[in-house]
């Protein structure tokens, strides 16, 4: 199907079209900026993790601070906030890296709710074609008094099938786009909260052996 004989068939759409191919391409925007900064937050994150993990034991915390702040990313960021009242009070300190996850993750959330509306509202404008061209159909019948040919209401049908096709093929792709990126934050939320737990084995079970040498 070539250019202008898909725009001929979208036009006889309706109006209603046109918000619809709208909300295709701001989910498709959405998805890209949160996927390309899932997916390089996430590998960066979690080569960090398996360095932690493969040096924190019998490491000094001085070491393991200096391992930490070479990292830009979510979990870099929380260790640096930490380390400014590390290790007076470790009840506030878990508050604070409780926190610092929370805005890690509302940075890494950003647009999903925007996402998750697109994907209700599209099927929504779909059925909305699908009454008004109804209408139209019902208002050519009206008009010719009941003697109508199937050509006659062919536009009305048109914009009620089109617009019910084209919201659900937006739809669908835009719900999945969204469910898969949640599990990408959820992934994400796992890594920060086993950082948080190092963090804590780092500031008290290393320095702690440290003090007993």
């Amino acid at each position: 199907m070539d250019v202008s004989t898909l725009l001929g068939l979208l036009s006889k759409g309706g109006f209603l079209v046109w918000p619809i191919l709208g909300c295709s391409v701001i989910g498709l925007a959405i998805f890209l900026n949160r996927f390309i900064y899932l997916s390089r937050v996430r590998g960066q994150e979690g080569n960090l993790i398996r360095e932690l993990e493969k040096n924190l034991p019998g490491k000094r915390y001085e070491e393991i601070v200096g391992l930490v702040r070479e990292d830009s990313g979510p979990i870099g960021r929380m260790f640096t906030d930490a380390m400014s009242i590390c290790c007076k009070d470790r009840a506030v300190l878990e508050t604070v890296l409780d926190y610092q996850i929370d805005k890690e993750l509302s940075e890494a959330s950003r647009y999903l709710d925007g996402l998750s509306t697109l994907g209700a509202i599209a099927p929504v404008m779909g059925l909305l074609g699908t009454v008004t061209g109804l209408i139209k159909a019902f208002m050519v019948i009206e008009r010719a008094g009941g003697g109508v040919d199937a050509a006659m209401l062919a536009g009305g049908i048109w914009e009620a099938m089109l617009t019910t096709a084209l919201g659900l093929s937006v739809a669908l792709p835009i719900i999945i786009g969204h469910r898969f990126l949640k599990s990408k934050v959820s992934a994400l939320e796992e890594e920060l909260q086993l950082g948080a737990i190092m963090f804590l084995k780092a500031a008290y079970s290393v320095k702690e052996g440290q003090k007993d040498q």
